[in-house]
């Protein structure tokens, strides 16, 4: 189990855990994650799953919302929308920044990367935040 953040929930979400997602760097409404695929999160294609990308930039604007000044935790995310632009193999990177936070959302934006540094796919996401 992950480190507790300080809510008192874990830092990293055990779904994301076992996904094998890697935090880079979380701070001042940015954040970095990274993903070294194992089989099972391929299709039958052998290229990464959707929904494990998908996963990718929802966790990584998530940790981006909870880094943001002023956010004490969050409450989930409320609206996703996921743009799939090449298949998706080898490792992968993340990264996600909040365009907006107030009142009690978060408007952000991320952007997953290849080794090479080819745009595999992109996200836009609100998430309801607590401050």
């Amino acid at each position: 189990m992950a480190e507790a953040g300080p809510a008192g929930l874990p830092d990293i979400a055990p779904f994301a855990q076992w996904l094998g997602l890697t935090t880079e760097e979380a701070a001042n409404g940015r954040a970095t994650l990274a993903l070294a695929p194992r089989p099972e999160l391929l299709n039958r294609h052998g290229v990464i799953h959707g929904g494990v990308l998908a996963t990718l930039l929802d966790s990584a604007m998530a940790r981006a919302s909870r880094s943001a000044p002023g956010v004490r935790e969050l409450g989930g995310t409320t609206d996703l929308h996921v743009q799939y632009l090449r298949p998706a193999q080898g490792p992968q990177r993340v990264q996600a920044w909040v365009d907006h936070a107030a009142g009690t959302l978060s408007f952000c934006r991320a952007e997953v990367r290849n080794a090479a540094g080819e745009l595999v796919a992109s996200a836009s996401a609100s998430l309801r935040i607590r401050r």
